[in-house]
């Protein structure tokens, strides 16, 4: 094994039991260097400083040891943690690669929508070994409105097994898998239901997923007033993924964040279990989700109406979503992990 050091710090997740797609991503990381790395790969979990903030004298060292530094930020730790270690790498001689999860770079260093400016953390990310933006799109904002030079695409990456189409001639099976907040739809898959079952359309409609503790009880409630054919099923492992979705045939994703939506792992999961795909319209939904190839992609504003419409179309079609299923998991061949070493292999 070489004796460069390797120090992959963002949201694990592990003593907070967060799992979301940004933690499955980290994790997924970590375990790609392991993996095909000769470097000895060290972490460190952002999310424990909540609960041991004395940690951070734990990644000051890592820092200060490391030769390459591959940072995982979000929003907060972009703009307070990495103008520091940017700092400490002109002192202890260590490259730094940031890896984004999510379509908010532009926005944030522009100051556009919600965000205010952050030239600062704009400037610095210029001078870095690599800036690795999840989307093409990003990428393309970056170079030509920011001037990036470092910039190259790594997408959303899973350790890929190629599993057959599960066939289903029975009755619909919709999942929805994310985290439960109404940011990612879940008021308007109830609305939906809805108009289904008014319309005498018969599906099953289980969620997966840590629920958002301030949303809690509404959801909750709508499960109840559901109960029919609706179920909470918890949290899923990520080693349970895979084989869970098999079972199902469409995955929804109604997601209501614009811009901030990048590559969901939701997707991604459901190319690789074979599933076809109903989202909205976000901002970078095209990029990833071919309309009418491997599933549909409706309206971001006023999307109940079309949501329900697709389900009961490809309740009556079962030709149609078998195709989809097919193309599913073909297009889920992108995105293995050996694309992504081929992306991340060059800055290490």
């Amino acid at each position: 094994m070489s004796n460069k050091r390797i120090y992959v710090v963002g949201a694990f997740g592990f003593l907070t039991h967060q799992l979301d797609g940004q933690t499955i991503k980290t994790r997924n990381i970590y375990q790609l260097l392991q993996d095909k790395c000769d470097s000895s790969v060290l972490y460190f979990d952002t999310l424990a400083v909540r609960k041991r903030p004395f940690d951070l004298f734990k990644l000051l060292f890592g820092l200060i040891r490391c030769n390459t530094l591959i940072l995982v930020p979000c929003k907060g730790n972009l703009t307070y943690l990495f103008p520091v270690a940017y700092l400490l790498s002109k002192i202890f001689n260590y490259k730094i690669v940031i890896i984004c999860i999510g379509g908010w770079q532009y926005e944030y260093f522009m100051g556009l929508g919600k965000y205010r400016p952050h030239k600062l953390q704009m400037n610095l990310c210029r001078k870095i070994r690599a800036h690795l933006p999840e989307m093409k799109i990003v990428h393309d904002e970056l170079v030509e409105h920011c001037h990036f030079t470092n910039s190259e695409v790594f997408p959303n990456f899973r350790f890929i097994q190629q599993w057959p189409i599960t066939e289903n001639v029975g009755t619909l099976r919709l999942v929805f898998m994310a985290r439960i907040r109404k940011d990612k739809g879940f008021p308007q898959i109830f609305q939906a239901l809805d108009i289904l079952k008014s319309n005498h359309v018969n599906v099953t409609m289980d969620f997966y997923g840590q629920i958002n503790t301030s949303e809690k009880s509404e959801f909750l409630n709508l499960l109840e007033s559901h109960k029919e054919n609706t179920r909470y099923c918890g949290p899923l492992t990520p080693s349970n993924i895979i084989e869970t979705l098999r079972e199902y045939d469409v995955m929804l994703l109604p997601t209501r964040n614009y811009a901030g939506e990048g590559f969901p792992g939701t997707i991604l999961d459901s190319f690789i279990a074979g599933l076809a795909v109903i989202a909205t319209e976000w901002k970078y939904s095209h990029e990833f989700i071919e309309d009418g190839k491997v599933g549909y992609i409706i309206p971001f504003d006023d999307c109940v109406q079309p949501l329900a419409e697709k389900i009961a179309y490809l309740n009556t079609h079962r030709d149609i979503l078998l195709d989809f299923k097919r193309n599913s998991l073909n297009e889920a061949k992108k995105y293995d992990d050996n694309a992504a070493w081929e992306v991340l292999s060059k800055y290490l």
